[in-house]
């Protein structure tokens, strides 16, 4: 972004650039037969192999080169050894890691994995590891400085990455939870008040007596696991038909939402093998082009919301040992003892119990008789498929068969083909429910509480293919808004649907014409729909309040866009924020901050907007004693927290200025002397929660750094699948002395991309860089390790 800042000039003099070996030849274990790898000028590898399973060697091989950083801290989180590298600092994110449970539910999956799938695995890995040892020269800046050398991986580490990822990203649990504690504290009525869709009935809090401190450190372990790994939710896609597009061919659009961090959490690669070829981007630590294309057909996702886990409160007999059942029985828990070593420190050890729903995950505490339990699809020892074969289809059947094995996060894949074809499929594996919705807790013990053996049936997911209108739009909504006659229940909480509407909307008012520079500048619209939605309302106020009318001159003439350089969108920012902290504070006044925490009960907290315009819209009784009063009260005190936070003049207030963009680094993010070496920013950002563009607002302090954003946006045009565009926010390298570390910030910012050359004769002209693996005629002809150097 700008070369290199004063800070990391300095880490380089002290620890030197520490690169990766790009160039050259390399003999390795491994490969079965020569592989090339090309890096263009943003450092993405363009990988040519003989084989598939040449292929994933390469693919965890510049993996393990560019993100070692990175790869170890989901390596270390998924398998609760993280107190082992910080200290004491991690010893909670490994005790919750170890309760849950990812690493044995990961080996147990990885015994009934397809065989194509269990020898990927096994050649990612030893990519990853070779990448790490062969492929460093020096080892990471993050080793040099915490010591240590990266670990090795294993074909189980990459199932529990993604059991992990699919616990950490959008679900329903953590509502549960939240609605658990707000009606434990706050009673049945504020849940109702602040979340009308939940009913309090499911769960018997009388039989909770004594939960809350398990509660309070629960919640304190995932908000600390969120924050240490930063992934959050949201996203948008999109996909158009050819008669729409100024090409005749479909456009499909693609941004994921997740938290500021650096490196991003997606990867860019291209991969040609003699069966398949894909290029795309990939979460670090998978395998699986997410967001992506083959030369025939293109992808993306946003995060479906369906829910696949549930919270149990469970009844624990004097022995400590055993749960009750519906029918009054004990059943006896399965018992591990997981120890949990700690960098300087004493070894702790966790004793987990293990009930026939799941993993206990409120932490031990004596003398209380209630604990909450896990049930998740993506902790069951079932099959994977989904993006391990989309690069191979070759019809929208084939592609959609692909996700009958997907039982992890639930995604809406859109989908578009070069003979036109346009689709949408949800994906995941969701369960039938023997009661209940999973809005709360379900006490373990009640009659009928639990799944029915049987998930629901592939068959029975829900997609379109060639819809009438010509496009389709996914943003987190609620699938019934264009299904409403959808027969089975896939979940209840889901995002407010003003990013959907605005797409919606923006692709329903212009029938042809469309290309794919369109829908890069749709990507970074900020047109706010909850402002239109009370524009009338707010400006039709008179007030008194000398603050307040400055409030409402800069509304009145503000074009209701959240961009960078608007005071207008300041106040309203702070306006909105204000009385939603307001309102939450007088319905539950003890776990109001709770409510609104943006980090551990996103989703809540997300809707807290949708929730206020439905209240200013309807104004009900028996909330504040005048409405028109306290929206004057809340314009006021937005232009004096203005005044107080940024400065006395409408100069200092604009948007992107009061609150910005950080990119935390995911180890030293908030490490004094070390964030300024690692962290990126902090620039000008636009956007809300609710914008196309989307970058979320803390409710609590609207003036933090935005914690959730578009780390990716991809844009393909299946007239020119080799123009495809992509942008990460940031850039493809996990190394602060790189030039790759930060080069594609500044395109990311202007709302521009890069393209990932598709032909052979373009990727040899786009390279700059070629290193050749080769095969070790023996095992002891693979060079020893050369990070083990300082």
């Amino acid at each position: 972004m700008d070369g290199m800042n004063l800070y990391r000039l300095l880490l380089r003099l002290i620890l030197g650039r520490r690169l990766p070996r790009w160039e050259g030849e390399l003999r390795l274990a491994g490969p079965c037969a020569p592989i090339t790898i090309r890096r263009d000028s943003w450092g993405v590898p363009h990988i040519d192999a003989a084989s598939d399973t040449d292929a994933l060697f390469a693919l965890g091989f510049c993996q393990g080169q560019d993100r070692a950083g990175q790869l170890e801290v989901l390596w270390r989180l998924s398998r609760g050894r993280l107190a082992e590298w910080v200290g004491i600092a991690g010893l909670g994110l490994d005790r919750l890691s170890r309760r849950i449970g990812f690493r044995r539910a990961a080996l147990a999956q990885l015994e009934v994995q397809f065989g194509w799938v269990r020898e990927w695995l096994a050649a990612f890995t030893a990519g990853v590891n070779a990448g790490l040892s062969a492929g460093l020269p020096r080892k990471p800046h993050e080793f040099a400085i915490l010591g240590g050398q990266p670990s090795r991986w294993d074909e189980a580490d990459l199932l529990a990455v993604l059991k992990l990822q699919s616990f950490l990203l959008p679900s329903n649990w953590d509502m549960e939870l939240l609605r658990f504690r707000i009606l434990l504290q706050d009673g049945p009525d504020a849940v109702a008040a602040l979340d009308p869709s939940a009913v309090a009935a499911p769960v018997s809090h009388s039989g909770a007596t004594g939960l809350e401190a398990g509660l309070n450190q629960l919640q304190s372990e995932i908000a600390s696991l969120r924050a240490f790994l930063g992934l959050g939710g949201g996203s948008n896609n999109w996909v158009m038909a050819g008669q729409r597009t100024a090409s005749g061919k479909p456009l499909l659009a693609n941004d994921p939402h997740l938290s500021p961090t650096v490196p991003p959490p997606w990867y860019l690669a291209h991969v040609r093998t003699p069966e398949w070829e894909a290029a795309g981007a990939m979460l670090a630590g998978s395998l699986g082009f997410g967001v992506g294309h083959n030369g025939f057909c293109a992808w993306g996702v946003t995060a479906a919301l369906s829910d696949n886990t549930d919270l149990f409160v469970e009844t624990l007999h004097s022995d400590g040992s055993s749960v009750r059942e519906p029918d009054g029985s004990w059943t006896p828990c399965e018992r591990v003892r997981e120890v949990i070593h700690v960098r300087r420190g004493e070894d702790h050890v966790e004793e987990v119990l293990i009930t026939p729903r799941g993993p206990i995950v409120t932490p031990a505490l004596a003398d209380v008789p209630y604990a909450l339990s896990l049930r998740a699809v993506w902790l069951d020892p079932l099959p994977i498929d989904g993006f391990l074969s989309a690069p191979r289809a070759r019809s929208f059947a084939q592609f959609r068969q692909a996700f009958a094995h997907w039982p992890l996060l639930p995604l809406n894949v859109v989908y578009a083909d070069s003979a036109g074809t346009i689709g949408w499929q949800m994906t995941g594996q969701i369960p039938r429910r023997k009661g209940g919705t999973g809005l709360l807790p379900t006490g373990a013990a009640q009659p009928g509480a639990g799944w029915d053996t049987e998930l629901i049936p592939f068959a029975q997911m829900p997609y379109v293919e060639n819809p009438p209108q010509g496009y389709w739009v996914t943003a987190n909504q609620n699938p019934r808004l264009d299904l409403p006659d959808l027969a089975i229940h896939l979940g209840s909480d889901y995002c407010d649907p003003y990013r959907y509407r605005a797409i919606q909307e923006a692709l329903a008012n212009r029938s042809q014409g469309w290309t794919a520079e369109d829908c890069v500048k749709l990507q970074c619209s900020t047109r706010s729909v909850p402002w239109e939605d009370i524009r009338d309302i707010v400006l039709s106020l008179s007030v008194q309040d000398r603050d307040a009318v400055e409030a409402l001159e800069l509304l009145k003439n503000w074009n209701g866009e959240v961009s960078a350089d608007s005071p207008a969108a300041a106040v309203f920012e702070v306006f909105v924020t204000g009385m939603i902290v307001e309102l939450t504070k007088l319905r539950a006044p003890h776990t109001w901050q709770l409510a609104l925490q943006s980090g551990d009960s996103n989703l809540f907290a997300d809707r807290r907007v949708g929730h206020l315009i439905h209240l200013l819209r309807t104004q009900p009784a028996g909330w504040v004693a005048s409405w028109s009063q306290f929206m004057e009260q809340a314009l006021g005190q937005a232009v004096r927290r203005l005044r107080q936070h940024a400065g006395p003049g409408h100069a200092y207030w604009s948007w992107g200025h009061v609150r910005m963009l950080r990119l935390k680094h995911l180890v030293f993010g908030t490490v004094r002397g070390l964030s300024a070496c690692f962290n990126l920013g902090p620039v000008p950002c636009p956007g809300d929660a609710n914008t196309i563009s989307q970058a979320a607002v803390s409710l609590l302090n609207p003036f933090a750094d935005t914690h959730n954003m578009a780390n990716l946006r991809a844009v393909f045009d299946l007239a020119q699948l080799g123009e495809s565009r992509f942008i990460l926010c940031g850039g493809q390298s996990g190394n602060p002395c790189s030039p790759h570390y930060d080069d594609q910030l500044p395109l990311w910012q202007r709302g521009e991309a890069i393209t990932l050359p598709w032909s052979q004769a373009d990727v040899i002209r786009a390279t700059r860089h070629t290193l050749r693996l080769l095969p070790a005629s023996t095992i002891s002809d693979s060079p020893l390790s050369p990070a083990s150097a300082g």
